[in-house]
């Protein structure tokens, strides 16, 4: 991590296109601040946001139903597919856009598939690299999982074989999003995982439909902040996953 940057992981999830626009909205302002060191831009009348859909395979369809929410919004935003998973996707041209954007906005669906997507790509370093160099990113749904440290695969649907598998690694924790009705099932399991592979304090944040988290990341350190709603999370006592206290809403610091 070379300069400072900012993320936000959003659940999003039915039902949440509401908290994602408000959460968006704070993202653009941040960032175009950030940019200018004001809320609005002569320079840019509409900040350019590079949509990465991997995840859902370049859904044409979802993409514009998220554009249009965003839009809705924001008002002044544009935002670009930046193509990738068809055979015919150029990744030099996404990668072009992702440099000249000012925000990557990760989409959701499929996280295994999203990665692999990106892998086939060769996109995981461009875009590591671009959050080292202070380019801010928004995650949605799996696309905030992507850009955590790993997520859990369940090999022919059996618990008993659930592994572990990397993702962006651009934010320095592990997330699910939008399973409060299943009391976050799957993040127990990667706990439990990290657990048994011996990580010091192994811990899950909860991105539910309404809340997200905002990270800052700078070259000596990250700190979190829960928005929106409180975080809940899953931590390792005396051997077993058990919920911890959650992360509410002011700064925190991660460790």
């Amino acid at each position: 991590m070379k300069k400072s940057t900012t993320l936000y992981l959003t659940g999003g999830g039915p039902g949440a296109l509401t908290s994602l626009k408000r959460h968006f909205r704070t993202a653009i302002r941040e960032t175009v601040k950030a940019k200018h060191g004001h809320e609005r831009s002569g320079t840019r009348a509409k900040p350019l946001v590079a949509y990465v859909g991997a995840a859902s395979n370049d859904d044409a369809s979802f993409f514009a139903m998220i554009r249009d929410a965003v839009d809705a919004s924001a008002r002044s935003v544009r935002m670009v597919h930046a193509k990738l998973a068809t055979p015919r996707a150029s990744a030099s041209a996404a990668r072009m856009l992702l440099e000249e954007c000012d925000l990557v906005f990760v989409s959701g669906r499929d996280v295994e598939h999203g990665m692999r997507v990106l892998g086939n790509k060769d996109m995981v370093r461009p875009l590591r690299s671009l959050a080292g160099a202070g380019k801010p990113m928004f995650g949605i749904s799996a696309g905030s999982l992507m850009l955590a440290r790993e997520w859990v695969r369940f090999p022919d649907d059996d618990s008993s074989k659930a592994e572990l598998f990397p993702c962006l690694g651009i934010a320095p924790l592990h997330v699910d999003a939008h399973a409060e009705e299943e009391d976050w099932s799957e993040l127990r399991v990667l706990v439990d995982l990290l657990r048994r592979r011996g990580d010091p304090r192994p811990m899950g944040h909860g991105l539910t439909r309404g809340g997200a988290l905002r990270l800052t990341l700078a070259p000596r350190g990250a700190a979190v902040r829960a928005v929106g709603t409180a975080i809940p999370r899953v931590v390792v006592r005396r051997g077993k996953v058990v919920d911890g206290a959650p992360l509410l809403p002011k700064a925190d610091r991660l460790r």
